[in-house]
């Protein structure tokens, strides 16, 4: 008869692996926006590539005075959420993956300059 291994832990019981930080971070009036640096192995070696990450808004419960974070954003937000995003695209399209030669970061030409609005597309 086979041995049956133990089951793993719950994941709440198991160590946390230390993620590295952010790339960079960005925040302005409650909103944070951090920038991933990623890279995973293909068949032509590690490839870097970047995600974006929004931060939850966070508010207090008025009736538990608990912090507790929303998925939504209220309108008055808006104009600090588009500033954050706004310097985010800047650094993506501008600040060259590692290994990639910064004239072929997104949002420059072939000249090296950047692109009349600074975007890829």
């Amino acid at each position: 008869m086979a041995k049956r291994q133990p089951a793993a832990p719950p994941l709440e019981q198991q160590p946390r692996q230390r993620r590295p930080p952010p790339e960079k971070k960005f925040s302005v009036g409650g909103i944070g926006v951090a920038v991933w640096l990623n890279t995973i192995e293909s068949d032509d070696g590690p490839k870097s590539f970047r995600s974006v990450t929004i931060a939850p808004r966070r508010y207090q419960d008025k009736q538990t005075g608990e912090w507790k974070d929303s998925t939504s954003f209220n309108p008055g937000d808006l104009p600090a959420l588009i500033f954050v995003l706004t310097k985010v695209q800047e650094f993506v399209f501008t600040v060259p993956l590692p290994g990639q030669d910064p004239e072929h970061a997104a949002g420059h030409n072939g000249d090296g300059e950047l692109d009349k609005d600074g975007l890829p597309f």
